[in-house]
């Protein structure tokens, strides 16, 4: 039986999650949120928001314009736009937990060759 944190609030779907990688300055930022619409919020607080205007030019108005209308979205591909950074967003990934993968499982396929690596061509 899993542990109770992994269970899921939607028992047929399992557990998912949202993740935003921003690919700016040496290192890549990684957000990651309960699903697309909280992330969506998070990243125009965090990012677009925390932006200097003076580095955005003529669109640090439009992005006002849609960060206080809510237009997440929006203001994220504006805020790409303006900036030239690449956000690669992933809106619905799974969560592997210890119960998709028990041991017995792994040593089963293991032995019996059902993973490609022991697959004979």
């Amino acid at each position: 039986m899993p542990h109770p944190n992994e269970l899921s609030p939607y028992p047929k779907e399992g557990r998912r999650i949202a993740y935003a990688i921003i690919h700016s300055g040496d290192s890549p930022e990684v957000f990651v949120a309960q699903d697309e619409e909280v992330l969506q919020r998070v990243i125009a607080l965090e990012v677009v928001a925390a932006s200097d205007p003076l580095q955005l030019g003529i669109g640090a108005e439009r992005l006002r314009e849609l960060l206080i209308a809510e237009e997440w979205g929006f203001a994220i591909q504006e805020w790409m736009a303006a900036t030239g950074t690449v956000i690669d967003l992933y809106p619905d990934e799974s969560i592997w937990l210890a119960s998709n993968i028990p041991e017995d499982r792994i040593a089963l396929e293991l032995e019996l060759g059902e993973s490609r690596i022991f697959r004979y061509t």
